[in-house]
């Protein structure tokens, strides 16, 4: 039985390290598995250490990624329900100059909103274009008026994110840079009141 045993242990470690002669995965791809790992970094050559510059490196022209995108629509919406417009107006390019308004105008437009729900898809279609990246954000809203009003949109945010040489951390990031809009529904003021 020990020696049949042995045999087993043999047969699937030359098994494993067949396998892995075959992976193209490389190493990472069974990365958690185990034992398995341990059996095939015993049958397999070390891999040779190649120095990879973290997303850190200073002058690096790393994008930030879509996930990143989504968050800064997430944080808007967040904001403009947390009523700190300053924080929602520095989401855009510019400082707030890409919202096309100046900040009192961007945060009386709010004056009569009392929250916005907002449901934000997932960031598609990402394109570089000179020294920059942009990606597409879509959204559906439904904003509820102080006088009970609710009022439906569906649209997307453009955003932006600078990749070239000598781009500041903070230009880096993803911001927006312009929004489609389209209002889709518009029910009637509760109580009889008007907007």
């Amino acid at each position: 039985m020990r020696r049949s045993n042995a045999l087993l242990t043999v047969a699937l470690c030359g098994c494993l390290a067949a396998c892995a002669v075959e992976d193209k995965a490389g190493p990472n791809a069974i990365a958690g598995k185990g034992e398995v790992a341990t059996v095939e970094a015993a049958a397999a050559p070390a891999p040779t250490a190649v120095a990879v510059p973290d997303d850190t490196t200073p002058g690096r022209n790393i994008a930030p990624s879509p996930a990143e995108a989504r968050q800064v629509v997430v944080d808007y919406y967040a904001a403009i329900n947390a009523r700190d417009y300053r924080k929602a107006y520095s989401l855009w390019s510019g400082e707030g100059a890409a919202s096309r308004q100046s900040f009192e105008n961007f945060s009386g437009g709010y004056a009569n909103t009392e929250s916005v729900e907002a449901d934000v898809g997932e960031a598609t279609g990402q394109e570089g274009a000179a020294g920059s990246r942009y990606i597409m954000v879509p959204v559906e809203l439904q904003a509820r008026q102080y006088n009970g009003a609710l009022h439906s949109y569906r649209g997307r945010f453009a955003l932006r994110a600078a990749v070239a040489d000598g781009a500041s951390e903070q230009q880096r990031r993803w911001h927006l840079d312009s929004a489609e809009m389209q209002r889709l529904t518009d029910d009637a003021p509760a109580s009889g009141t008007t907007e």
